[in-house]
């Protein structure tokens, strides 16, 4: 949303290296990533930071204007941030461990009925708000790359319907988005060699 509203920003590590360090707990008490310093306050919640930029930085618009539009919009966000996501991050101790794998299978499947109740929810044209981008698609950008990524160096597959798959198609499209999917592809890479890479 910063680089979609052109907002000037720094971004920094978590003080002490890690979201988990006392230091960091420090600076934001809920201990979650992202966080943000904005007028001297510091706001944590992916949802709560977009709602505030959305209000901050009003162009280009993303949010819809019709109540139950946004309110529509907001339960497809929360369903990437209370099920996709979560389902997502349950594979991370498993990358690296072969003998697992039976486990790590189970979980993909679990992600892949989620990705078949989203595929019911929503219906992109080519955006899930329409032809512009909206905040639920910031939710989604980088998470519908990084499952695969996630699962395929384990050799199991994400399952992607052919809606879900034009929508990813159309997000990397846009130049800013490509640019943040792609790095974050690159870190989860890196991260996943050092997973994979002998001690």
């Amino acid at each position: 949303m910063l680089e979609l509203k052109s907002v000037d920003y720094i971004e920094e590590r978590p003080p002490g290296g890690t979201y988990r360090s006392e230091d960091y707990r420090r600076l934001v008490p809920a201990g979650s990533v992202p966080a943000i310093k904005i007028n001297g306050a510091i706001l944590h919640d992916s949802d709560a930071i977009a709602e505030l930029l959305e209000d901050l930085f009003p162009e280009p618009k993303m949010r819809p204007d019709d109540p139950l539009e946004r309110a529509f919009l907001k339960s497809v966000t929360r369903f990437h941030d209370t099920r996709l996501e979560p389902a997502v991050r349950t594979l991370f101790p498993f990358v690296g461990n072969a003998e697992k794998k039976q486990s790590a299978a189970l979980l993909v499947d679990a992600m892949n009925r989620h990705l078949e109740r989203l595929d019911c929810l929503i219906d992109p044209n080519p955006y899930l708000g329409g032809e512009t981008l909206s905040l639920a698609d910031c939710a989604y950008a980088t998470t519908l790359f990084m499952m695969e990524d996630i699962a395929s160096c384990m050799h199991l597959e994400v399952m992607f319907s052919k809606k879900i798959n034009h929508w990813r198609n159309a997000l990397h499209h846009t130049d800013v988005v490509r640019e943040i999917i792609d790095q974050n592809r690159i870190a989860i890479g890196d991260w996943v060699n050092s997973r994979l890479s002998p001690a």
